[in-house]
């Protein structure tokens, strides 16, 4: 049976005052590789637990089930979870990949939206569309749990709609000018006949 993929991760120390990226499969490498960045002892016990409300996270089959990026906390014996305020140190951005490519808190929301539903990338404004189009192809698989190929795929149909997106208005642009050219000629269908006649008698 394969190994789950690496995943991203954020962590905050039990104090606040550190707080770094991790990438992990299982819950046991998350906290392994947590005590090293955090620079606590590797027998050092610990508890994992979320950032947001301290509630905690002790099996694995619940943590391969967490979202990318989703920040945790790390407590050492004797330490209890307290909410945010104190002392805020040393932050790494909030969603690295991990190639170690940034990317924003926009993106992935996005490719969030498209894990769920594909069809979603519709309703994406343009911005967002050239954002999914552009952005680094390996960064967009690991988002949407895909291979290369898929996301490839994707940011070539976030481009088509784009560009469908310019075409009509560039056809509806056309068909205003052309409107507006109408109701300034005398020679059109439906003009009243004393313009037309007007115009034929010069």
């Amino acid at each position: 049976m394969m190994s789950a993929a690496s995943r991203p991760y954020k962590v905050w120390s039990g104090d606040r005052s550190n707080k770094k990226s991790v990438t992990a499969s299982t819950l046991q490498e998350f906290t392994s590789k947590a005590k090293e960045k955090l620079g606590l002892r590797h027998d050092e016990q610990v508890t994992v637990v979320f950032e947001a409300d301290g509630t905690e996270v002790d099996e694995d089959d619940y943590f391969q089930f967490l979202p990318f990026n989703t920040t945790l906390m790390l407590l050492a014996h004797g330490q209890k979870w307290k909410g945010q305020g104190e002392v805020e140190g040393k932050d790494e951005p909030d969603y690295m990949m991990p190639s170690g490519k940034q990317v924003s808190d926009r993106v992935c929301q996005l490719a969030g939206g498209l894990k769920r539903e594909i069809t979603r990338l519709i309703t994406f404004s343009n911005e967002d569309l050239q954002e999914m189009a552009d952005m680094d192809k390996g960064a967009l698989a690991m988002l949407l749990g895909e291979t290369e190929t898929y996301a490839q795929s994707v940011q070539e149909a976030c481009q088509r709609h784009l560009d469908e997106r310019h075409q009509t208005t560039e056809a509806m642009e056309l068909l205003k000018l052309y409107h507006k050219a109408r109701e300034h000629s005398p020679y059109v269908e439906g003009e009243d006949n004393s313009k037309r006649q007007k115009f034929a008698h010069t």
